[in-house]
């Protein structure tokens, strides 16, 4: 439907096709185009607005070159309430934009465009906020034009990955080419929740990432943390690997963070069974998919553990009192302290220790074993080194030993290396000796 002041017309049920295919790019109910005195000298559109407009995308549309240099037939294009749906390898893990809304307003004479928008985010779902320009256009390979801008992420809902849940807020700068990006940003989630045993912690984090647009994969070259108490430094991708499925490989190094802290999220008790101030080196890989969370998870690392107590008997804290920045239990008098050592891998659910050393006041001892992180079963082997009394032992290591072993103390009075064991559970854990092993 033509009009002619301001020049323009109406189109309906408009169609784009792709070159060489059937299938349509996007579908349109109401096209309008309008234009003014100058634009339609040069043959141009001040306005094109979109209504009900629906675009389909594939990976290889991302790529796509053309010959054409005359990209920019309209000074603004408008596509409010739209849908921008692109494919992935199987159509139920297409993603699914709605965009509230969305402009883009082109400079002749610097052949930049601006744009804005305002959409629903598929994955995680959240509401995004962006901005910037691109340009000028390259006609020969489209996806290397560059870009930047900068972003709002509000309301991200974690649990859309199962695994994990919180509410995430998000805001940042990208810059690079429509193939790349490297984005600069900061994230806070204020209960970051490990579903499978419902605990949560604040996490807040600050990021340097590289992200490849066409295949989604990201590239976290520069991470700074804080989850509760730990300062975390990370760096790693998240990607998918071949014939698999998109898998997060991590390495973190904390420098000095609190125990209770680092275990609280993946552990099923109220609290961490140990407090004390923690130093770690953690290599990880979480591959995805639908099998439990602690069942996917693996995990190498090495730490230390300072000035360390169980915390078994304690009154249970709430989720508050753990993320205060304050210590949360105060040492009381007659307490002992106890440090760790250790090397520890986690595969299919369980947590193996290759090494564990534990220094108590006048004992030591050496362990190895497992701890499964489902069902909490605890299968420690190894032997404690102390004086040759227990007696008035309350506090510490001794103390959990010393019911089972003072009879063997008494009647072997210069033996002060005995082969040890822990079993039962962390909440009935048993401490006795071990009678497998020869001194």
């Amino acid at each position: 439907h033509a009009h002619y002041w301001p020049p323009g017309c109406i189109a309906e049920n408009v169609i784009v096709h792709r070159p060489n295919s059937s299938q349509p790019m996007a579908t349109i109910t109401r096209l309008i185009i309008t234009s003014n005195l100058l634009a339609f000298l040069h043959r141009r559109a001040s306005l094109v607005r979109a209504e009900g407009m629906q675009v389909w995308l594939n990976r290889s549309d991302f790529s796509m070159q053309s010959s054409n240099d005359d990209q920019n037939a309209t000074d603004r294009f408008e596509a409010d309430d739209s849908v921008l749906e692109i494919a992935g390898k199987i159509p139920a893990h297409a993603l699914k934009f709605r965009l509230r809304h969305f402009s883009l307003t082109h400079s002749p004479a610097t052949k930049l465009t601006r744009f804005a928008a305002e959409f629903e985010n598929p994955l995680p779902p959240g509401l995004v906020r962006t901005s910037g320009q691109f340009g000028p256009w390259n006609s020969f390979d489209p996806s290397e034009t560059a870009l930047s801008g900068s972003y709002s992420l509000e309301n991200a809902d974690l649990a859309r990955f199962e695994s994990i849940a919180g509410l995430t807020y998000s805001q940042g700068k990208f810059a690079g080419t429509f193939s790349r990006l490297e984005v600069e940003a900061e994230t806070k989630t204020p209960e970051f929740k490990v579903t499978e045993t419902g605990h949560a912690l604040p996490l807040e984090t600050h990021f340097h990432a590289v992200v490849d647009t066409k295949s989604g994969n990201v590239s976290l070259e520069r991470v700074h943390a804080s989850f509760g108490r730990d300062q975390i430094e990370a760096r790693g991708t998240i990607a998918e690997i071949a014939n698999g499925p998109r898998t997060a490989i991590l390495d973190f190094d904390c420098r000095r963070g609190r125990i209770e802290d680092t275990f609280y999220p993946f552990i099923h008790s109220p609290t961490s069974p140990l407090m004390g101030v923690v130093s770690f080196t953690m290599h990880v890989v979480v591959p995805g998919g639908s099998e439990r969370f602690l069942k996917r998870i693996q995990l190498n690392s090495d730490f230390r553990l300072q000035d360390a107590r169980f915390t078994h008997d304690e009154t249970q804290s709430r989720l508050n009192k753990i993320a205060e920045v304050h210590d949360r239990h105060e040492p009381q008098p007659g307490d002992t302290f106890s440090d760790f050592e250790g090397r520890v891998r986690v595969s299919g659910g369980i947590a193996h220790f290759s090494q564990l050393s534990l220094e108590d006041g006048g004992a030591s001892a050496q362990f190895r074993g497992s701890y499964n992180l489902v069902d909490e079963r605890v299968d420690m082997h190894g032997k404690l080194e102390t004086q040759a009394t227990l007696a008035n032992t309350t506090h510490g290591m001794k103390a959990a030993f010393a019911k089972v072993l003072e009879p063997f103390f008494k009647k072997k009075p210069h033996q002060n290396v005995v082969p040890v064991r822990i079993g039962g559970t962390y909440a009935h854990p048993n401490f006795g000796l071990d009678l497998n092993t020869k001194m």
